[in-house]
């Protein structure tokens, strides 16, 4: 267990491609990659361009904003500490770059209240001195 209270094998293990998105994360700003040949975002981090396989390609700090694309309301789960969380949303976010999705959990939007289109914002929390997750919550 974590300071933060987090399982330790729920805190992922840092790789070189994404490093940058967790440093980011613990700031509290949303690090995605774009691809200069392309145009296009994408996440999660990768060597290539998902969109054109360009090997180039840059970091940027995303708005943190974006769009709920589709989502799942789970309400059976036996490993801690979600059990203690049922029923809750995970959500397919578009983000405002294009190209890029998000899966992330949305910890303050009632099953009841998620809606296709709704508009979403990133929210920072620390599991580590190297992770934080990065969840989504209503833009108000």
């Amino acid at each position: 267990m974590s300071d933060t209270g987090v399982p330790s094998y729920l805190i992922p293990r840092v790789s070189p491609e994404a490093a940058e998105f967790f440093a980011g994360a613990l700031r509290g700003e949303l690090r995605i990659q774009r691809c200069p040949n392309c145009g296009l975002h994408h996440h999660y981090p990768r060597l290539a361009c998902p969109h054109c396989g360009s090997e180039r390609l840059e970091w940027i700090t995303a708005t943190g904003l974006g769009s709920l694309h589709s989502f799942t309301v789970i309400r059976q789960n036996g490993i801690p500490p979600f059990k203690e969380q049922v029923p809750f949303v995970v959500g397919l976010v578009d983000l405002d770059e294009p190209g890029a999705r998000f899966i992330a959990q949305l910890p303050t939007v009632a099953p009841e209240d998620a809606v296709i289109g709704m508009r979403l914002r990133a929210t920072y929390r620390p599991a580590s001195d190297e992770v934080a997750f990065v969840d989504f919550g209503p833009d108000a």
